[in-house]
């Protein structure tokens, strides 16, 4: 049985993204990378706040009494949320996460916009695509069949179709996330009673559910709205807003209970929202929002790690793994504790178990797994595998780490290299250190302006070796010198000794939080900041510098236009 995905659609061009594979390269993407802002003040990035002046100014009080939700596009499970979807449907049913991981891991990678990997408009179906997701559907449709939990009924001699009846509209209504309409049931009705005839009931079950998980009412996060609406604007139905929330908190389908709440008005007001909200924080579920950091931080990348042997010598085969377990304990402890925006940049301790602790040349903590273990010369996230996921295989890369600072933290642009400049550093110097051979490609005025934005942040991190571990030289013997002048910042210029007062900066800085409020809209609403985001975003901002913790702003992400109204579709007679 062989059912093409029906109405999903495809489009030939892609933004990669990714770190640039030469020294010199520019901004991810580049040249040009539609997914970062111009240079602040420029005027040219599309989801920047519009300049003061207008009538009204977006993000005015007058300007926001009327919702603004922007554009609601049709979004796709990205391959996180296909996993996590596809797990939670099948929680109970034995055997089966085998097959799921087995399934994803043969998924194309998607394409990289804005950071990150879940941007609407690039998550389509092309045939490569489509054909995995046909793999995928026909190996686990035949683990479930056979297995215990997926069924709620026996079927009985005669009357097999009753029951099917009643898989098909449990489990339809929990993959397509709402109960099935007559159209949809009358569908699956009618495979089920094909696949009974011909084969039996066993394989009337595979062939249901074979077809609901290559339906697009699975496979993409489907919205109509409220009938209705005035001015273009309408509200999702509870049901939707349902789904809305358990993609942001949990990245997976919604679990009957709130489903219920929301069919009983549990989710009928802007109060009982956020309050869901944080009861959702609260669920272990809500360890997936890690995935978010994973992508901004370009830790989904460990699985590509690294080292020169003959430089590394004796590297631990765990230590990505390590690396990885370090950032989300620590992120996990961060929401759950209530943890700020500065604790997330500044925080003198780390998570370690005994191997990473050793690795580190930390005292290890008392127990086996990750714990908390005192690092006073560390800075949060920014000394731990966020660096070794931007350095060459045989060295750091102050340019890369000084990059990924300026364009994932500040949200700025900086363009790629010309074509005519030599993309290393050989011939600048026998005998220097990489921070003096940068000094000398900064004289070169086709060099100077773009290496001034990234050379001197990165430079703060050499302390920190290609596998993060503190050091006091370099790979060349030289001694590390940490201390520079920041410049073309809105308000952190001016001289830095170490990482952690760039720690300290940055976890004080307004373009710093602005670009981080940014960066969580590009992921939880999987597109870029645009104009009409104005009030959205104005809101967002406000609330995280009257609260910057981080919990907080993805509840605050509940409250905002973009998330509690769409769009009204026009539908062309």
């Amino acid at each position: 049985m062989w059912l093409l995905v029906a109405a999903l659609g495809c489009q030939g061009t892609v933004d990669s993204g990714g770190v640039p594979p030469a020294e010199h390269a520019g901004n991810p993407g580049s040249p040009p990378d539609p997914g970062k802002p111009a240079e602040p003040g420029t005027g040219s990035d599309p989801g920047t706040i519009p300049a003061p002046g207008a009538n009204p100014t977006p993000g005015s009080p007058a300007s926001c009494a009327t919702p603004n939700p922007g554009t609601a596009p049709l979004r796709r499970l990205s391959n996180a949320e296909y996993k996590n979807t596809l797990s939670d449907l099948f929680s109970g049913v034995d055997g089966v996460n085998a097959d799921i991981d087995a399934v994803v891991r043969e998924l194309p990678p998607e394409a990289e916009s804005l950071g990150f990997r879940n941007s609407a408009e690039f998550l389509t179906v092309q045939s490569l695509v489509a054909q995995k997701y046909m793999d995928a559907a026909d190996r686990i449709a035949a683990r479930a069949a056979k297995s215990d939990g997926l069924v709620p009924c026996q079927p009985e001699a005669g009357n097999e179709l009753a029951c099917g009846k009643q898989f098909i509209a449990a489990f339809g209504a929990k993959a397509y996330r709402h109960p099935l309409t007559p159209e949809q049931s009358t569908r699956l009705e009618a495979t089920f009673q094909k696949g009974l005839n011909d084969y039996g009931f066993e394989a009337a079950v595979e062939w249901v559910v074979y077809a609901v998980l290559q339906s697009p009412e699975f496979l993409y996060r489907v919205e109509a709205g409220k009938a209705g609406g005035a001015a273009g604007v309408t509200q999702p139905t509870p049901n939707e807003l349902a789904v809305r929330l358990s993609y942001l908190f949990w990245q997976s389908t919604p679990d009957q209970a709130l489903l219920d709440a929301a069919s009983s008005g549990g989710l009928d007001s802007k109060e009982l929202v956020a309050a869901k909200a944080r009861e959702m924080l609260a669920d272990p579920r809500s360890a997936r929002l890690f995935q978010y950091f994973a992508e901004w931080l370009d830790l989904d990348r460990l699985e590509e790690f690294s080292r020169d042997p003959k430089i590394f010598k004796d590297l631990p085969a765990e230590l990505p793994s390590w690396f990885q377990g370090e950032s989300r304990t620590f992120v996990n402890q961060l929401m759950a504790n209530g943890g700020d925006f500065h604790e997330l940049l500044t925080a003198p301790y780390t998570f370690a178990n005994r191997g990473l602790a050793e690795h580190y040349g930390l005292e290890p903590g008392a127990g086996e797994g990750f714990v908390r273990v005192s690092a006073p010369t560390r800075s949060g996230i920014l000394t731990q595998a966020f660096l070794s996921t931007h350095d060459k295989s045989n060295r750091t890369s102050i340019v890369r780490r000084g990059l990924k600072v300026r364009t994932d933290l500040l949200c700025n642009n900086v363009p790629a290299p010309p074509n005519d400049v030599a993309l290393d550093l050989e011939g600048l110097g026998e005998g220097l250190s990489q921070k003096q051979k940068l000094e000398q490609h900064r004289a070169e005025p086709t060099c100077a302006g773009c290496h001034t934005l990234m050379d001197p942040i990165g430079v703060v991190f050499e302390n920190f070796d290609a596998v993060g571990r503190e050091r006091s030289e370099d790979e060349s013997g030289q001694a590390i010198v940490t201390a520079t002048t920041l410049t073309a910042t809105r308000d952190m210029d001016g001289p830095i000794a170490d990482v952690r007062e760039l720690g300290e900066k940055l976890a004080a800085s307004a373009e710093a939080r602005e670009c981080y409020v940014t960066q969580t809209f590009r992921f939880f609403f999987g597109r870029e900041v645009e104009p009409a985001d104005a009030c959205t975003i104005q809101h967002l901002r406000t609330k995280f510098t009257e609260n910057p913790k981080i919990s907080e702003l993805l509840v605050e992400l509940t409250q905002t236009d973009a998330f509690l109204y769409r769009p009204v579709i026009e539908v062309q007679p």
